[in-house]
């Protein structure tokens, strides 16, 4: 019977601790990224790496979560496939792509840009979104207008 009240208590506890955790309104570990103005940041500095700089890996790696679902059928469905599509779009010689507006409504980071895999060719305009979750990106998904100078 011992046993069984020291199991219960250590539960309650555990209960406690997640609830009161929650109530708080901070659903992230400690250290990690809770607040809106920093989901902000950091999704400016990945839309930055990822489009002006062109570093498909380090954007996702260093913004996305290991398990980051992809919602676009042609970047496959995971971070890794992800990174791939945007390594080989990032990688043409005459590839391009221009920030038009970057902003975050609650948890998702939207990016406006315009995008153009050569030189010379029409382009797209697309709008990305972005979920994220303690300061990483655990969902993507966007919008593509092809055929935009």
């Amino acid at each position: 019977m011992r046993g069984y009240w020291a199991a219960a208590f250590c539960v309650a506890g555990t209960l406690s601790a997640a609830v009161g955790h929650a109530a708080e309104g901070n659903e992230c570990p400690r250290g990690e990224v809770s607040k809106p103005q920093e989901s902000a940041t950091l999704f400016r500095a990945f839309a930055d790496r990822l489009l002006v700089h062109k570093d498909a890996r380090g954007a996702y790696e260093t913004f996305a979560a290991a398990d980051m679902v992809q919602r676009n059928p042609p970047f496959g469905a995971t971070r890794d496939s992800t990174i791939a599509q945007w390594e080989k779009m990032t990688g043409l010689p005459g590839s391009r792509f221009v920030i038009e507006t970057v902003a975050m409504d609650g948890d998702v980071g939207v990016v406006h840009f315009r995008g153009q895999l050569k030189a010379g060719e029409a382009g797209a305009v697309i709008t990305q979104h972005d979920r994220l979750r303690c300061g990483k990106i655990v969902e993507e998904w966007a919008e593509f207008s092809v055929g935009a100078k």
